[in-house]
C-alpha cells in the first residue's frame, strides 16, 4: 500500500489534541504518519504535541516559526510538507474511528477513486448529545450533483491522493475553504466518493467557525466560490445558475432566488439516474435545501 500521512492542523487546542492524535494512531496502517502543525497556539498545543512525539515516531510537529497561518495556510503547509503519495486530513478535536482508513483505502482500491470521504458521527453539543449523518455512500457523478447544492463532505474524512489536491490548486483563502476545493476537484474531473459508514466522530461546539454569524454571511458573500459554483453547474447541465448566494444565505434577489430553486429542481431529477442509495442521498440533500430556501425566502 502507497504511505499515508495524516495531517492536523492545530490551534488552541491542548485538552484535545493528544486524544486526536492517538484515535488516528490506533487507525492507521503500521508505515503511516501524523504531521501536525501549531498555528501559533496560545496554550501548551505545541508541547502536547512533542510530547506524543517522543512516544511515536510516527508523529511529527511542523516548524513554522511560531507564525499565524490561519485555516487556509496551515492546510497548505501540511500539503506542502506531507510528500507521501497518500494524505488524510483530521481535525485537531474529533476522533478517528478504528475502521477509518481500512474501509477508506479499500473503497478506493475497489472504485479507482483519488479521494474518499466518510458520513460523521457528531457528537454535542452536551455529554451525550449523538447523531450520525445519513449513512448513505456517494460515487463520482452522484457526489458532483451533491456538490452543487452543499457541501456535501466532512473535510475531516479526507482520505486520497495529495497529487489531486495539488492538481486542483491546493486550498484557496476563501470562507469555504473546503466546498470552494470539493468543486474545483470536481471541475478537474477527480474522482471522488464516499463510503456509507462513519470515519470520524465529529465535535460540535457553540464556538465552532461554521456556527457564527458573520461566517456565514462571509460565506454568502464570496465571489470567488459563487463562480466556481457557476462552473460546476455550466459542466453538469450545460448552463450556468446564479444560485449560490441563495443556497448559502438569505438577501439575495429575487432572479437568484428563482434559480437556486429551479437547480434544487433540476438536481433531484437526475437523482433518478442513480442507484438505490445515490438516489436517495441525493433527493434528500434537495429536499433539505428546499425547505431551508423556502425557510428564508417565504414567496418562493
Amino acid at each position: 500500500m502507497e504511505a499515508l500521512t495524516v495531517m492536523i492542523p492545530a490551534r488552541n487546542v491542548a485538552t484535545t489534541v493528544e486524544r486526536a492524535i492517538a484515535s488516528v494512531a490506533r487507525a492507521l496502517p503500521r508505515d503511516g504518519r501524523i504531521l501536525v502543525v501549531d498555528d501559533a497556539s496560545e496554550d501548551d498545543t505545541a508541547a502536547v504535541v512533542q510530547r506524543v512525539a517522543r512516544r511515536d515516531r510516527r508523529v511529527g510537529l511542523l516548524d513554522v516559526g511560531g507564525r499565524r497561518l490561519g485555516v487556509t495556510g496551515a492546510a497548505n503547509a501540511l500539503l506542502d510538507a506531507a510528500e507521501t503519495p497518500l494524505v488524510a486530513r483530521m481535525d485537531a478535536d474529533d476522533v478517528s474511528l478504528p475502521w477509518r482508513f481500512r474501509s477508506q483505502l479499500s473503497l478506493m482500491r475497489r472504485h479507482d477513486l483519488d479521494l474518499v470521504f466518510s458520513p460523521a458521527l457528531f457528537v454535542g453539543p452536551g455529554r451525550f448529545a449523538a447523531a450520525p449523518q445519513p449513512l448513505l455512500g456517494a460515487n463520482p457523478r452522484s457526489l458532483s450533483y451533491e456538490l452543487l447544492l452543499n457541501c456535501a463532505v466532512m473535510q475531516p474524512s479526507l482520505t486520497g491522493r495529495r497529487s489531486a489536491i495539488l492538481d486542483a490548486g491546493g486550498y484557496r483563502t476563501v470562507p469555504a475553504e473546503d466546498w470552494d476545493l470539493w468543486m474545483r476537484l470536481a471541475l478537474n474531473g477527480t474522482r471522488m466518493g464516499r463510503t456509507s459508514l462513519p470515519s470520524v466522530a465529529y465535535r460540535r461546539h457553540a464556538a465552532q467557525t461554521s456556527s457564527q454569524e458573520s461566517y456565514k454571511q462571509a460565506v454568502a458573500a464570496d465571489a470567488p466560490t459563487a463562480q466556481v459554483h457557476r462552473d460546476l453547474c455550466r459542466s453538469t447541465f450545460g448552463r450556468e445558475y446564479r444560485a449560490y448566494s441563495a443556497l448559502t444565505g438569505p438577501g439575495a434577489p429575487p432572479d437568484e432566488v428563482a434559480d437556486a430553486e429551479q437547480l434544487i429542481d433540476d438536481v433531484a431529477e437526475r437523482a433518478a439516474d442513480f442507484p438505490p442509495a445515490e438516489r436517495i442521498s441525493i433527493r434528500s440533500t434537495a429536499h433539505g435545501l428546499r425547505l431551508r430556501l423556502r425557510g428564508r425566502y417565504p414567496t418562493v
